[in-house]
């Protein structure tokens, strides 16, 4: 009851931690729900669902982990969207527990660590790299819990935790490579520091390295025998050179936007800051930051720079942005309007891709591949097939090959041409399948592809203009082309 007189005042609690319970509760929760609503990213994500269906220690671009998380999936909830992206968008809830509780070692306080962890789950980057199924939600989880245990290693002093921090850095190579970005954080720290290179006295940190080389072991063996395919592809971009100016300049923008430009700017400031620092736990983040940050600002200065590559440090970026907002760095209208402007680009990006504020055209829109809507691509496919009486569908890309394979309805056959190595597990198309009329879909009309489907059939026809408007097929983002005729023996996979 209020006294008489006295006007009613409502006072928050100055412990907030309640409220970031409830955000990140939220924020994860909407990526469940979008989950179930959006269609599959047109390309990566049925291509991974692809893999799941042949698991292997390895595979051409990546190793196992995303296959396996898919396949338990699918498992639970079948060939559907939730199920194929279900594992990972679970492992978001450990990721986020793991980043809090870094936040709340290394700054002191549970509710930093909430803070950290509330930055983290607002970043469009953990956003979308947590909802699609591909080898980032599980290299996240693992960064996330990697810099965890160096945390709680740091806070106990009890060398146990470098057997940890091997588990999670063996777990992550398995998910995808630059988890070694990660791991080089630690070594900074080990090498730079005097409480990291007290640990090299100690047999602690040399087990941990065993572990983790331990369970990646059998991706390395799964390589060997492979050509060093996988090895090959990955490490091979660092030496490849398509230097052009702007790729720096992407590289600080695109990261700016996908971290919300105000948390990338406490991030900043909580690095440099860390940077100068002489207490341990502090310059734990930096080191944790400093390897990946130097790595893609090399890779940027003669080659592009992929927006999800950075991923893997943003846990460690969440913490350095509570940090700084901790620390009071920077002027308070910047820190205030931290979390404001980070859920305007997430609802912005929410728009987008449920409700299509951008008319669905062509499919390579990189802002439509996962968009309301994209489903419906399928059926003008299915028509021509019907229309035409063919005996399959045939590819040239593994985009095209993993959407029609996922979303076809109809038993036909879809079968990619070239890119076996893609494919090393799924069968050949037989000579009967590629004998008669076949329909070639492609997002794009590609003239370099063209003169090699004459080399293999007799006739290329272009079908999108005969077609009848009225049978509904001028409307699809897709081009077509009827073959019929094939010579020599049967090549490509049917996956």
């Amino acid at each position: 009851m209020e006294s008489r007189g006295k006007p009613f005042k409502l006072t928050l609690p100055k412990d907030r931690t309640w409220l970031f319970v409830v955000a990140n509760g939220v924020l994860i929760a909407m990526r469940f729900v979008a989950a179930a609503f959006l269609p599959l990213y047109f390309g990566d994500e049925p291509y991974y669902w692809l893999w799941s269906r042949h698991l292997a220690w390895g595979y051409y671009d990546h190793p196992p982990a995303v296959a396996v998380l898919i396949r338990a999936g699918t498992a639970l909830f079948g060939d559907t969207e939730f199920g194929v992206r279900f594992v990972g968008l679970a492992l978001s809830v450990p990721t986020t527990l793991c980043v809090w509780r870094t936040g709340s070692l290394l700054l002191g306080g549970t509710e930093n660590g909430a803070r950290a962890a509330l930055f983290f789950n607002l970043t469009l980057q953990a956003t979308i790299q947590t909802f699609t199924a591909t080898p980032d939600a599980a290299a996240l989880a693992c960064s996330a819990a990697f810099i965890w245990a160096l945390a709680e290693l740091t806070n106990s002093g009890n060398g146990r935790w470098w057997l940890v921090t091997g588990l999670f850095a063996g777990l992550g190579l398995l998910a995808k490579y630059t988890v070694l970005c990660v791991g080089a954080g630690a070594v900074f720290w080990l090498v730079l520091t005097k409480d990291g290179r007290a640990w090299l006295k100690t047999p602690w940190p040399w087990l941990g390295g065993t572990i983790a080389g331990l369970l990646f072991a059998p991706n390395l063996i799964w390589n060997a025998a492979n050509g060093w395919g996988t090895v090959a592809f990955q490490f091979g971009r660092i030496v490849t050179s398509d230097q052009h100016w702007w790729y720096l300049p992407e590289l600080v923008v695109e990261q700016s936007i996908f971290a919300s430009p105000l948390i990338a700017d406490l991030a900043v400031r909580g690095l440099w800051r860390t940077t100068q620092s002489k207490d341990g736990k502090h310059l734990l983040i930096a080191s944790l930051l400093w390897p990946s940050i130097i790595f893609f600002t090399i890779h940027a200065l003669h080659d592009r720079v992929h927006r999800n590559w950075p991923d893997i440090i943003y846990p460690a970026l969440a913490v350095a942005a509570a940090y700084a907002f901790h620390n009071q760095l920077g002027p308070r209208i910047l820190r205030s309007g931290a979390v404001p402007v980070a859920v305007l680009i997430l609802v912005v990006a929410y728009g987008l891709v449920l409700f299509r504020l951008v008319p669905l055209d062509r499919i390579d829109l990189p802002n439509q591949q996962v968009a309301s809507g994209m489903k419906d691509v399928v059926a003008p496919i299915a028509r021509v097939v019907s229309l035409t009486g063919a005996r399959g569908i045939v590819t040239m890309d593994f985009a095209t090959t993993a959407w029609l394979r996922f979303y076809l309805s109809s038993p036909i056959p879809v079968m990619q041409l070239n890119d076996e190595f893609r494919y090393p597990y799924a069968p050949r198309p037989t000579a009967w399948e590629l004998g008669g009329t076949l329909i070639y879909v492609s997002p794009d009309v590609n003239s370099d592809v063209l003169p090699l489907l004459k080399i293999r059939f007799s006739t290329v026809e272009p079908l999108e203009d005969a077609l009848r408007q009225d049978d509904g097929i001028s409307g699809s983002p897709f081009y077509f082309y009827r073959l019929s005729g094939y010579q020599g023996e049967p090549v490509g996979r049917a996956p």
